[in-house]
């Protein structure tokens, strides 16, 4: 019978079932959405009733602001806040020098564009240089349609509190009713826990582990200062996550037979273990032991044993916790020494500064929405680019007829703050629904709204011009191809050379996890890792189509990766604690030193080495451990060659 990995449910496959996993509704979701709708009401009222500029901006801050957990939010208003500070005291003192200097400020706004993108690649604070950039590099190309220094200086100052207020109030929102990293984690543990027991109880063929594992990679990424201190209650930490990852990993190659058979006692553990989330320690009970088979197979003891360590890993020490947490420093290892930062740089100033060109030649000023668009779209490869592009694309449009639908049929009709700040309440909660999706479509609804925003919010009465909207939306337009050209020609990188890196680390890995079991769960989690970014990377692969020649095909790259997957999820099995034994010192070097020469080789692009040949006598466990092996290094062959 074929593994869960190679089993989907029709009718959950294609667009329309990606689109409704992702716009389904689940446990915080309201609450996320309520708070952006209600900072962002709050925030057009009140710069409506002051007067402060650029209403939409502000009102769009609080997209950009919010975040799912008070923690996170409470960093990036504080990062923003010192970034427009520093935008706004270099952007003044850099008036003082090139404002009646074009020769002197292109140079300034391209220096400022390449530290910027440079920065957000190599610095630990790149969000804050890259945002203080973006802020001067805008307001320096809005010199030429100022008719004073004056004004200038004032416009300057103003978007300190153009950013000021919408950044206090969503921060304010959101220590006030969004959840801590402890509530949140435990919220998503128990709403993974809980999908996952009732798909087995119910023998379900289409359960979402890729996307299971890349959740709970982004609970463990948060840090909860909770930890540090000893617990009292039965919460999702570390530990607990990382057991949970290693499950969503074992169970990949279970068949459907076993499901059936095991299936139901899997499904009452992890009820048991569901229901202490938020208990005492003290009051807490072990989860009933499963059943005990004859000649059991060797996934299903993994999964048993690994069901009584995820229960156990309640009681485990904060200090156990936090392991392998990498210490972070300042600059990145390769800052001087990988042209690519230095090449996503210059590319992403070469398109800022031919759209300025353009639009200023064509004397058409309404476009400097294309500068904008190109620094939020540009990233690492051309998927990644074209991705965004194609939200970001996606959301104008959308955003763009609201908005025009809203100036023809609804302005007319508002007479006061109240009625605009209804309207604002309804399309920012519908983009906010989008906003809180995932990475793949959450930048769909930011866009949304961005848009909407633009064209409704022109000044401090009802917009009846279509011509700003028009114009709006031509920016982006223009930024979009400008950075699909500038990225599809210059250095191109295709996000198939990310899935190669991401091969190399899940092999470097699972050498390390082979030869060094006693830090099994660290080495464990760096290659689910591994995994995860190998499965971000082989979607975004499909967004380049054929602009990098000479890459593999997204149907290529599944094959690989399926079979890597099964792979890692064959030496999991054989890592367990209620197998392991089975190894012998020989068979580990050897399994070890195969999987360090193939992630040389997965990083290289060439066919991975045969597996090694085990002297006889060794356990019978290895035997899938080397035929999932042999399958993935089978997979790496000349014809689907990362």
């Amino acid at each position: 019978m074929p593994a869960l990995s190679e089993r989907r449910s029709p009718h959950r496959t294609g667009f329309l079932g990606w689109l409704w996993y992702e716009l389904a509704p689940r446990d915080g979701r309201w609450w996320s959405v309520a708070r952006i709708t209600t900072g962002c009401t709050i925030t057009v009222a009140i710069a409506m009733l002051f007067q402060i500029p650029e209403p939409a901006y502000m009102a769009y801050i609080v997209f950009l602001i919010s975040k799912d957990e008070k923690a996170s939010t409470f960093v990036a208003g504080a990062g923003g806040l010192i970034a427009v500070t520093l935008a706004v005291v270099t952007t003044l003192g850099l008036s003082i020098i090139d404002l009646s200097e074009p020769a002197l400020r292109l140079p300034a706004m391209a220096a400022m564009t390449f530290i910027a993108m440079y920065s957000i690649r190599v610095f630990a604070l790149g969000p804050i240089t890259f945002l203080a950039g973006f802020v001067i590099v805008l307001l320096q190309s809005m010199v030429d349609q100022i008719p004073s220094p004056e004004a200038l200086t004032r416009i300057t100052l103003w978007i300190w509190v153009v950013l000021f207020v919408p950044i206090v109030i969503t921060v304010v929102l959101n220590i006030l009713f969004a959840p801590s990293v402890a509530a949140l984690r435990n919220r998503e543990f128990k709403r993974i826990v809980g999908d996952l027991a009732l798909s087995l109880r119910e023998c379900r063929d289409d359960i979402p582990l890729e996307r299971y594992r890349e959740r709970v990679i982004e609970l463990l990424d948060k840090k909860s200062p909770e930890e540090s201190a000893p617990a009292k209650f039965a919460d999702a930490n570390a530990a607990v996550l990382r057991q949970l990852l290693n499950l969503l990993v074992l169970l990949e190659t279970v068949d459907a037979d076993l499901v059936l058979l095991h299936g139901a006692a899997w499904a009452d553990s992890l009820e048991a273990i569901r229901t202490r989330i938020g208990q005492p320690l003290s009051a807490s009970e072990p989860s009933p032991e499963a059943p005990v088979a004859i000649e059991r197979h060797t996934s299903v003891i993994a999964i048993d044993a690994n069901l009584k360590s995820l229960d156990g890993a309640f009681n485990e020490a904060a200090a156990r916790t936090q392991m392998g947490s990498a210490e972070r420093s300042l600059l990145a290892k390769d800052a001087l020494s990988n042209p690519a930062h230095w090449q996503f740089a210059f590319k992403t100033t070469l398109a800022v500064m031919i759209v300025y060109a353009l639009y200023m030649l064509m004397d058409w000023p309404g476009m400097r929405t294309s500068i904008v668009t190109c620094f939020f779209v540009a990233l690492g490869s051309l998927g990644e680019t074209v991705h965004k592009l194609t939200l970001r694309l996606s959301g104008a449009v959308i955003g763009g007829l609201l908005a025009a639908l809203s100036i023809v049929f609804v302005l007319p009709h508002c007479t006061d703050i109240g009625q605009l700040c209804l309207l604002i309440a309804l399309v920012s909660a519908g983009a906010a629904w989008v906003a809180t999706s995932s990475e793949q479509l959450a930048y769909a609804g930011m866009q949304t709204a961005f848009a909407f925003f633009l064209g409704v919010l022109q000044s401090y009465a009802p917009a009846t011009d279509l011509a700003v909207m028009r114009d709006r939306v031509a920016g982006i337009l223009l930024g979009n191809v400008v950075m699909t050209i500038v990225f599809s020609t210059l250095w191109s990188q295709s996000a198939a050379s990310r899935v190669r890196r991401a091969f190399r680390d899940v092999l470097r890995a699972l050498a390390t996890l082979l030869e060094s079991p006693a830090q099994a769960d660290m080495h464990a989690e760096q290659a689910v890792r591994g995994l995860v970014v190998a499965e971000h990377f082989r979607t975004l692969r499909g967004f380049e189509l054929q602009l990098v020649p000479g890459q593999p095909t997204v149907e290529r790259i599944v094959g690989s990766l399926r079979a890597l997957v099964m792979l890692e999820s064959s030496i999991f099995i054989s890592m367990s604690p209620a197998v392991a034994s089975h190894y012998r010192d020989e068979d580990r070097r050897a399994l070890s030193h195969w999987a360090s020469e193939s992630a040389a080789a997965a990083e290289a692009g060439v066919s991975w080495p045969s597996p090694p040949t085990l002297t006889p006598g060794h356990s019978a466990v290895l035997y899938e451990v080397l035929d999932a092996a042999r399958q993935a290094a089978d997979s790496s062959s000349p014809q689907v060659r990362l």
